[in-house]
Formats: structure tokens, C-alpha cells, sequence
């Protein structure tokens, strides 16, 4: 058995997300083929999905909310989207109307998705984040897995360093973390 970051740390923090929380994993392999490019950061297809179920709409309008989602470029503006939805007009009744990207009443019609390796192409450098949790095709979290075997210079502040370098070299994916 190897002694690595994979299987020391990450394939036992995945196996907790997915049996005791009840998350989908997709392998690395299986996750890159939902997306078009690299330097995509939301799973349209799992993004459509939620959006009509959620809402109970038609395709035309989820494509409508999907385009809304990716113009978000601030945290504050994503957030407000997670809690109160988009505001589109309803091409039925020609009102305003808030489309929900997670379902907070009914949190088993969210698609819970934990992958990990996941490769994104960022903006001066491309990175693997450990472990990525996808709510609704949408990336909230990152862990940063760091093995006990390591060496003595490897500790959790090394794992909060590479998230925060990844911030600041993959802006378009980290600017959709809730940062608390």
C-alpha cells in the first residue's frame, strides 16, 4: 500500500462525504468529460438540471438562469444567488421573477457531487485542487488534503498557503467560494 496524500488523507475524507453525508463521487476521469474546457468551473449540466427541477421550468429558461450564473464575477453578487436565486423576467406571465439555484426547503432536490484532482485551468497557472464539493454543478468547497507521513515541514498552514496561491492565480474558480 502507498503512503501518499491519496490514499492516507483523501480517499478516507471522500469516503466520509459520500457514506456519511451522502454525496455522488465522480472519479477525476468520469468529472473532466462534464465540462467543455479546462478553465470551467461550473458543471452546466448538473447546473441545468437542478435549475429546472428546482424551478420547474423549461430548458430555454435554465440556459437563461445558467448564462446569468456565469456573468457573476464578485462573491458578494454569488452569494446573493445562492440565497435569493437569479431575477429574470418570466416569459409566461412578463414579471420578475427569482429562479433558485439550490433548493434550501428541500435540500434532496440539491445534486451533492464531491470529486477530487480536479483540474482547472487558471488564469497565470493551472491547478489540482484535492477534494471539490459541487452543490447543483456549482464549486463551494475546497479541502486541501495534507498527509500525516509527510514531513515535519508539512502542516495545515501549508494547505491554507495552496489555497490561497490558488485564489490568486485561478481568480474565476475561487471567486465563487463563500469565503468566511
Amino acid at each position: 500500500m502507498k503512503f501518499n496524500e491519496q490514499v492516507t488523507v483523501e480517499n478516507y475524507i471522500i469516503k466520509f462525504i459520500k457514506d456519511k453525508l451522502g454525496f455522488e463521487y465522480i472519479k477525476p476521469e468520469e468529472f473532466a468529460k462534464l465540462r467543455d474546457l479546462e478553465s470551467e468551473y461550473i458543471v452546466t449540466p448538473h447546473l441545468l438540471d437542478a435549475v429546472k427541477r428546482i424551478n420547474g421550468v423549461d430548458d430555454t429558461v435554465a440556459k437563461s438562469v445558467v448564462r446569468e450564473v456565469k456573468k457573476i464575477d464578485l462573491n458578494e453578487e454569488f452569494l446573493k444567488a445562492l440565497r435569493d436565486g437569479i431575477n429574470l423576467m418570466n416569459p409566461e406571465t412578463r414579471q420578475m421573477q427569482d429562479y433558485k439555484l439550490l433548493d434550501f426547503d428541500n435540500p434532496e432536490n440539491n445534486q451533492l457531487v464531491v470529486t477530487n484532482q480536479f483540474y482547472f485551468e487558471g488564469d497565470t497557472e493551472n491547478i489540482r485542487p484535492d477534494i471539490m464539493i459541487f452543490v447543483n454543478g456549482l464549486p463551494l468547497v475546497d479541502i486541501e488534503a495534507k498527509s500525516p507521513t509527510a514531513s515535519e515541514g508539512v502542516s495545515f498552514e501549508n494547505g491554507i498557503d495552496q489555497i490561497k496561491r490558488y485564489e490568486k492565480v485561478a481568480r474565476k474558480l475561487f471567486m465563487h467560494f463563500v469565503m468566511v
